[in-house]
């Protein structure tokens, strides 16, 4: 049962990611090539960091990053890009992504110690 409760939260926040992945995969099949779908990661990744930890939102990032090159990003299925404006996306969603989960940890842990405070008094 404790194997279970550490698989968990790992299966929970890849799980996120790929429906994620399969949503905007779908939006760039019937919007023809949209561009900066990549963005819309930040949301499971943000959901990730509020729910379990910051090492759990930064594997979400790093399976975002790679779903997002294979899946969402032209040319599809192969890892690359014939733009490098598109790297340029990449790179600004995982600098984005890392500062997303910086901040929400650290509100949580502000949180934390405001209601452990207020507990004791």
């Amino acid at each position: 049962m404790r194997a279970l409760k550490g698989v968990l939260p790992v299966a929970v926040s890849v799980g996120l990611v790929l429906a994620v992945t399969a949503v905007l995969w779908h939006i760039n099949s019937i919007a023809a090539g949209s561009y900066h779908l990549v963005y819309f990661y930040l949301f499971p990744v943000a959901l990730i960091a509020a729910l379990y930890n910051g090492r759990l939102a930064l594997l979400g990032t790093a399976i975002a990053l790679i779903c997002a090159d294979y899946f969402v990003q032209k040319p599809l299925y192969i890892l690359g890009n014939d733009n490098p404006l598109e790297y340029g996306d990449l790179f600004c969603f995982a600098v984005l992504a890392i500062t997303a989960i910086g901040f929400i940890r650290g509100l949580w842990r502000r949180h934390a110690s405001l209601g452990a405070k207020s507990r004791s008094a």
